[in-house]
């Protein structure tokens, strides 16, 4: 852990995602990130836009593909 990733929470909740991350994750003004809970740890996640989702040229093939390795990577870890 670096020092520039140690955040502060504001009294409204708010944390602000320290430069490095956000050029790393192209995270940019209004992008939306879900924030989960698991196992104790909180983990922040970046959604795509819909605009970087249209302009993704993926065949259904290889969304299938993908979504087989996903669920052969789940069961994996359930095992």
């Amino acid at each position: 852990m670096t020092p520039d990733s140690i955040v502060k929470v504001t009294n409204r909740g708010m944390i602000t995602i320290p430069a490095s991350l956000r050029k790393k994750y192209g995270l940019r003004d209004g992008d939306q990130v879900i924030v989960v809970e698991d196992e104790g740890i909180l983990k922040i996640i970046p959604l795509e836009s819909i605009e970087s989702l249209q302009n993704r040229s993926i065949t259904t093939k290889e969304m299938l593909e993908i979504l087989k390795r996903s669920r052969e990577e789940e069961l994996e870890l359930e095992e």
